[in-house]
């Protein structure tokens, strides 16, 4: 970030303006939230802990804590980095002084960790059924051939209240997959989600293509509901 974004000037000349600038390691996050620094920077760890999802995370928030923008630094196209980042600023600017109410086809900046993103679909499905064919049961295809040039497809997965985690596996289309689940051939994956947690797939693709999310329980008897949203940055 130092070396790219973060030496841009018009990016400087826009935190500088209208951000108030800080960084924190997770490691701090705990010392933080505990109150050792007072009210307002335990609020402003809390947001930042609960929206983890990577080594790098950009979060812009109100005055009150309510976080407007969430963008993961390696979500960021890897061409044209600075002017990506002074896009995402811009959106969060806009968002906050009531100028623009949608990114995409969501409602909140916040709904979409990758702020560039472009929603393709969400879907409710539910892994661990008892039927005799279970993959048939638990995958969802994903189609970004729309994203010729490629770009980094992002899948949220929320998974509901119930009794068994669940792991997701991405794949390409055509990938025959074994009894064993095909994990060897798997592109990205989020493993043991925990019922009423929340787990991220962020996968970087050269050309746009059909993909499928295989989704399976650690107690196949036991079937749990699960909310997938699926998003594309497209590539620069």
């Amino acid at each position: 970030m130092r070396a790219g974004p973060l030496s841009d000037s018009e990016v400087i000349e826009t935190l500088n303006e209208k951000f108030v600038n800080t960084w924190v390691l997770l490691r701090e996050l705990p010392e933080l939230i505990s109150g050792a620094k007072g009210e307002t920077p335990s609020l402003v760890a809390k947001k930042m802990q609960q929206h983890y999802t990577d080594s790098v995370d950009i979060l812009a928030l109100t005055p009150d804590a309510e976080v407007i923008m969430h963008q993961p630094e390696s979500a960021l196209p890897y061409r044209k980095q600075s002017q990506a980042y002074l896009t995402v600023l811009k959106h969060s600017v806009a968002a906050f002084e009531g100028r623009r109410t949608r990114v995409g086809k969501r409602s909140k900046l916040d709904g979409n960790p990758i702020s560039l993103g472009t929603e393709l679909m969400e879907i409710l499905h539910v892994y661990g059924t008892s039927s005799t064919n279970p993959p048939d049961d638990t995958v969802v295809k994903i189609d970004t051939t729309p994203f010729e040039s490629g770009g980094i497809l992002h899948i949220e997965i929320q998974v509901g209240a119930g009794e068994s985690a669940g792991t997701f596996e991405l794949f390409h289309d055509d990938t025959e997959l074994s009894s064993k689940g095909g994990a060897d051939e798997a592109l990205d994956g989020a493993w043991n989600i925990s019922p009423g947690s929340i787990g991220h797939i962020f996968h970087n693709f050269r050309r746009g293509r059909h993909f499928k999310l295989v989704a399976t329980g650690a107690d196949a008897q036991k079937a749990t509901a699960f909310l997938a949203r699926v998003s594309v940055v497209s590539d620069y």
